[in-house]
């Protein structure tokens, strides 16, 4: 069994399989990590750290004094013995006696009971007037610390971040800065959401606008250290218009016969016969509908569809194939072939086959590969003859012109900037008679940037290679999405055979979407991944897959032995570390690669070690790699490189003889997917439109699909390169969040997610109710999770009706000292399946405008010395229907390497990449 004190070595074959990517990003945090120190109560920290200890006195007094008068009863007559009696009960409840108690008891007692009795009534009037104490302690921190917040919250980019979140939020901020308001029920309630929103400012990295910002580094010889030092911190902003903006307004002016008919069209991609029918993959989207929700993310979905066929629709095909005819072109030639009188049929037949996607208008996609989508779809409007179209462009061209101007306007002055972009948004739908009801409530999205810096290589991979290198070795136990890709290879074995083709890569997508993956999906997420034991429940391994059957057994294996060395530490354990056994056995189970080499991306929080070297790190987040996590800001870090360096890591890293393809993603309505073009390849889905170079597109009718029975693995080819094509999408959503076709595309793509939960299958159940606490779990010297505590709701301390804020203050600093909390920690309602692990499903998340769609999962930073913090939590908790889990602050503020140019410690992440040596092909 592994030795919990002594850490393993890293095992040479992990080490020589992996190595780190040329780049990583530093996210930081926007505020500096002391900003909420001076949030703390000193003074009702130190009053319940001298009541608790006054009440540790008593209880020791009250200890020497009940023995004593056991003694005294057992000697007292019987007269004398009921009134002792009375005194021991109300010693033993820590309770002053009543006069007349004492009076019995007096006859009783010798001058030794005595003498305990003053000291045990000294010990209560100390306690008692130290509890007296409390209420004007916390008051003085809670006014010096709502000073400090008011000041800290007055800050432009913190301003800034809260009016794209919420402008609602900040209109009512200056209600809660101005100290001469009255402090009412209303203004608590907006200090809670000011408070929370400056904790996770200043200790969490959410990256969106100036909350969190980037810096790009990469690793070289003879950079100053293993850890990066930027200059400084200082932001620069990119902001653009939200593009469902445009998308909406597209849909608008495709369905109105007086918009459209000047514009060009053309057949949806990969549209064809088939028998007396036409077949193409149909692309639905429609509009969010929570008019509250800050992010109002469409849903674009995708099926194959087919149309009736005749001569009518042959010739709409034959007409928009390889040109791009006006619609009004179209619908004249087509009058005059059938010999119509006019065009008004033509034209109702036109509508129909736009509005289900058969025909689809280049100039009103949005190309999210641009800088500025909003401006290549401003000049599409202009170009145009409607006035209508005009009017909106001009004023899309107004709203631009706010929109270039928002970064560089003060903050308090931002409000009417986004207002104007507001009323100039407005202008547009109105302009073509449009529902105003469409327009997005978020319409701006904010990234910022710094100016990143450099590590050494050789420094940085003596200090955390060697670790991440054992984990990368391990992840495809959790990682989510490999069953799924090994599910898709055992269907189209099942459908094709050994070394079976499909030349149909339309028709597999829709038929593995349908007859396959739709109810297999809805039944892996209904799945409970542990039973009510806490034991691994295997997969539903649908074609008998042994590569699945492995990974059931390796997650297994690695449940079993870490319950095995839970029940060996000892009790109060900080601490387990997973050795070489641990690895050798999981490495042994897991399946051998059978499809495309799966590159890693960690977000990892390094403290701070001796002498500017790096310290203990931790794993928060493990994620595909191939550049996935630095696409989003490519663009804003252009400057640094960002495009050049994605490109060339791509272009070096496909599998020999094979291209890397980017998938667009099917979602034009979400600035999730804006990124320059970084592939020397684009797959060209149905609904999609390139602008790239006709030789570097690849339309879905190119490939097939074949399985190579030596590798056992499916590849996806171009009939035109002759070469395997390996799709990558590179967009911040998540894959199962994608329309149909490509999730379908996807399961043959490096596509990995793993999110490890040691201690889930255990074979330990949690209990219902009382808190249960985790050691921290630590391979090598690389922290896997965290040290945590697991309980139910009504577990944490509850207030007292009839008492004040300072009773409640203590109450929780005496619950948190007696469950050996640490003064900080992060608090997070546990959403996961009973058994105590984490639900192993997928949910689609998008961080967008200063939210996330999953924002009940976010951790809260809690300091138990902060009275403002302990509210914040206690609310937590009110709302929390579950469990809650905490967490520990590690690294913990005074571990902190990233400092900002006014020498201000900031909490920080380093997004580092791990690829496979063995598919390096030195491309540059």
């Amino acid at each position: 069994m592994t030795d919990l004190l002594h850490p393993p070595e890293t095992p040479p074959g992990a080490l020589a399989r992996w190595r780190l990517g040329e780049g990583f990003l530093i996210r930081a945090a926007g505020r500096p990590a002391d900003t909420v120190a001076a949030l703390r109560s000193p003074l009702a920290c130190a009053w319940a750290a001298e009541v608790m200890a006054a009440e540790e006195h008593r209880d020791r007094q009250g200890e020497r004094l009940r023995g004593a008068l056991e003694e005294a009863i057992a000697r007292a007559p019987g007269d004398h013995r009921v009134a002792l009696i009375n005194l021991r009960r109300d010693v033993f409840n820590a309770r002053r006696p009543r006069p007349a108690t004492l009076g019995r008891a007096e006859p009783g007692l010798d001058a030794a009971v005595r003498e305990l009795l003053d000291a045990w009534l000294a010990a209560l009037d100390t306690l008692e007037s130290a509890l007296d104490r409390g209420p004007r302690a916390l008051a003085e921190d809670t006014a010096r610390a709502r000073e400090h917040a008011r000041a800290e919250l007055a800050d432009d980019e913190l301003r800034s971040a809260v009016l794209l979140q919420s402008q609602v939020l900040e209109r009512t901020m200056d209600r809660y800065l101005d100290p001469d308001r009255r402090f009412d029920k209303s203004a608590r309630h907006l200090e809670r959401t000011l408070l929370e929103l400056l904790y996770r400012a200043s200790l969490k990295t959410s990256p969106f606008s100036t909350l969190t910002s980037v810096g790009l580094g990469r690793f070289r010889d003879g950079a100053p250290g293993a850890l990066p030092r930027p200059a400084d911190l200082r932001k620069r902003a990119t902001v653009r218009l939200n593009v469902a903006v445009l998308a909406r307004l597209a849909a608008v002016v495709q369905a109105d016969p007086r918009l459209r008919s000047d514009f060009r069209v053309t057949l949806a991609p990969g549209a064809d016969t088939d028998g007396e029918r036409m077949r193409y993959v149909r692309r639905r989207t429609t509009a969010g509908a929570d008019p509250d929700a800050v992010v109002a993310l469409d849903t674009v979905h995708e099926d194959l569809f087919f149309l009736p066929g005749g001569p009518v629709l042959r010739d709409v095909a034959g007409l928009t194939r390889d040109v791009s005819p006006t619609l009004r072109e179209l619908s004249t030639a087509l009058a005059a072939a059938h010999g119509e009188p006019d065009t008004a049929g033509t034209d109702r037949l036109l509508g129909h086959l736009l509005r289900l996607g058969f025909l689809i208008v280049p100039d009103l996609q949005v190309d999210l590969r641009s800088d500025d989508p909003a401006a290549s779809f401003a000049a599409a409007l202009a170009a145009q003859e409607p006035e209508p179209l005009r009017e909106a462009a001009r004023a899309l061209e107004r709203a631009r012109e706010q929109v270039a101007a928002y970064s560089r306007t003060p903050a308090r002055e931002r409000a009417r900037v986004l207002a104007r972009v507001r009323a100039h948004v407005a202008e547009c739908f109105a302009a073509v008679d449009a529902d105003p009801a469409l327009t997005p409530r978020t319409l701006l999205y904010e990234d910022t940037v710094f100016r990143g810096a450099d590590a050494d290589r050789a420094a940085f991979e003596r200090a955390l290679l060697g670790d991440l290198a054992s984990l990368a070795d391990l992840l495809a136990a959790f990682d989510l999405n490999l069953p799924r890709r090994l599910t898709a290879k055992g269907f189209f074995v099942a459908r094709y055979g050994r070394g079976g083709r499909c030349d149909d890569v339309t028709r597999f997508c829709h038929e593995f979407q349908r007859d396959f993956f739709d109810p297999y999906l809805q039944r892996s997420m209904r799945r409970r991944a542990f039973d009510e034991g806490n034991n691994h429940v295997p997969q539903e391994n649908w074609f008998r897959s042994a590569e699945i059957a492995a990974l059931d057994r390796a997650r297994q294996a690695i449940g079993t032995h870490v319950g095995e060395l839970l029940a060996r530490a000892r009790p109060g354990t900080e601490e387990i570390r997973l050795g070489d056994d641990f690895t050798d056995l999981v490495r042994a189970l897991l399946p051998p690669s059978t499809s495309t080499a799966q590159p890693w991306s960690f977000l990892v929080q390094v403290s701070a070690g001796a002498d500017g070297e790096p310290g203990r790190a931790v794993v928060n987040q493990a994620y595909a790699g191939l550049t996935l996590m630095f696409s989003r800001f490519a663009h804003s870090l252009a400057d640094q490189g960002a495009p050049d360096l994605v490109r060339r890591v791509l272009r070096g890293y496909a599998p020999d003889g094979a291209v890397l393809a980017e998938l667009h993603g099917g979602y034009e309505t979400t600035n999730l997917n804006i990124h320059p073009a970084v592939t020397d390849y684009e797959i060209v889905c149905p609904g999609d439109h390139s602008d790239r170079p006709a030789d570097e597109q690849i339309p879905l009718s190119d490939l097939f699909l074949v399985h190579d029975a030596d590798a056992d693995r499916v590849r996806l080819v171009s009939r035109r390169l002759g070469r395997e094509v390996v799709p990558v999408y590179l967009g911040y959503l998540m894959p199962m969040a994608l329309p149909e076709v490509q999730q379908a595309l996807l399961c043959f793509s490096p596509s990995g997610m793993a999110r490890p939960d040691l201690w889930a299958g255990t074979g330990i159940p949690v209990p219902e109710r009382g808190v249960t606490a985790y050691p921290r779990l630590v391979l090598g010297d690389l922290v896997l999770q965290r040290r945590m505590w697991k309980m139910h709701a009504a577990d944490f301390p509850r207030r007292d009706p009839g008492r004040g804020d300072a009773d409640f203050f203590l109450r929780v600093r005496r619950w948190r000292r007696d469950l050996g909390l640490p003064e900080r920690v992060f608090a997070q309602i546990d959403n996961a399946a009973a058994g105590g692990g984490a639900a192993e499903s997928e949910e689609p998340v998008q961080e967008e405008g200063g939210t996330r769609r999953s924002a009940g999962r976010k951790p809260l930073p809690v300091d138990f010395a902060s009275w403002h913090s302990i509210q914040l939590l206690e609310q937590m908790v009110l709302a929390a229907s579950s469990r809650i889990v905490l967490t520990e602050a590690f690294p913990d503020t005074d571990g902190l390497w990233l400092r900002d140019e006014h020498d201000r410690p900031h909490v920080s992440e380093l997004l580092i990449e791990l690829y496979d040596t063995g598919r390096d092909r030195h491309v540059r």
